[in-house]
């Protein structure tokens, strides 16, 4: 029998099982954009109060500040650790708390500080000692910067340029990160976001001067398991000398004064790790010519005054370890 134009386009199964079989097929793929577009609708990235937007905030406060300013640059130990207000009346300037997580780089908080660096200014530099230790920490975790990016876009102009995105490398990297995120934050609406640390981490649970005190009056938990440190390769503990010297040199071009404060941390942990500790702090002592203000041993603390990770001190010892530093500051004065 002949068969009109349009007769290939009749949904027959006899004689048509590849056309059922694409239409079923489109019609599949349809219903799947059309869930995913409600999803995305409800897990959008965007999140007002999410931990990493505050640091919108933080940069409004270093812009805002007029005179000289101290300014600390870190991870989260100097976001739990640091009580600005004590270490403001303790030394008479103005403070700006930079730090916000490891996972950024060693970098990062030294990109956000120089383009509003000011003559006059101190900068205490507090890294965690993972991230001079751990190359993939040194350079910064992609799925915690793209999230930084999503929460507080103008965070691009404070990373490092990189080449011109391509197809290829959308599918190799940035699909999988996106795809990651996605499933991850479609999961977390999906279960409810009730748990304490959910609470603990937002940009609502940090004060004015860019420190974290909504852990003040929470009880502390497990610290996070820490297998110990292990000893860095000396090519790793050159990178972070010349990360350092060159923030310390651009630093002084600006009629800024850096330090160094070497990061609170578990007793536990350092037992584990005291080795590679000596190590880098002799390391830097004789390639890095800036101020110390302590050793690491100054900063050890039992298990008990921290919160929940080796490097996050609870409300009690923060107030010591601020009041300590400030006191440090003042001696080099």
């Amino acid at each position: 029998q002949e068969q009109g134009p349009g007769s290939l386009f009749i949904l027959n199964s006899k004689s048509h099982p590849l056309q059922k079989f694409i239409l079923r097929l489109l019609a599949f793929l349809a219903l799947q954009a059309i869930v995913a577009c409600v999803l995305f609708r409800f897990t959008s990235t965007q999140n007002s109060n999410h931990y990493l937007a505050v640091m919108e905030d933080k940069i409004d406060r270093l812009e805002s500040l007029t005179g000289e300013r101290l300014v600390i640059l870190g991870g989260s130990n100097t976001v739990f650790g640091m009580h600005s207000d004590v270490i403001e009346a303790a030394t008479h300037y103005p403070v700006v708390n930079l730090g916000l997580h490891v996972s950024l780089g060693l970098e990062f908080p030294m990109r956000c500080y120089l383009p509003h660096a000011r003559a006059g200014d101190i900068v205490v530099l507090c890294p965690e000692y993972h991230v001079m230790m751990d190359e993939s920490q040194q350079i910064g975790d992609p799925i915690v910067t793209n999230q930084l990016t999503e929460q507080w876009p103008s965070a691009k102009k404070y990373l490092p340029r990189e080449t011109p995105e391509s197809l290829k490398q959308f599918l190799d990297h940035d699909g999988l990160l996106l795809a990651h995120q996605w499933v991850s934050r479609s999961i977390k609406m999906i279960r409810g976001r009730d748990r304490q640390s959910d609470k603990l981490y937002r940009r609502s649970s940090f004060n004015e001067y860019g420190d974290l005190v909504g852990h003040y009056k929470i009880k502390s938990g497990e610290l996070t398991a820490f297998g110990g440190i292990p000893t860095p390769e000396e090519a790793l503990l050159e990178e972070t000398v010349s990360i350092i010297n060159r923030f310390a040199s651009q630093c002084k071009e600006k009629g800024v004064e850096v330090y160094f404060s070497f990061p609170p941390f578990a007793e536990s942990a350092f037992e584990d790790s005291q080795s590679a500790i000596s190590l880098t702090e002799t390391y830097l002592r004789e390639k890095c010519k800036i101020v110390y203000l302590n050793r690491p041993t100054d900063n050890i603390y039992s298990d008990h005054c921290f919160h929940d990770s080796v490097y996050h001190l609870n409300g009690p010892t923060g107030l010591t370890q601020s009041t300590r530093l400030a006191k440090s500051i003042m001696v080099h004065r």
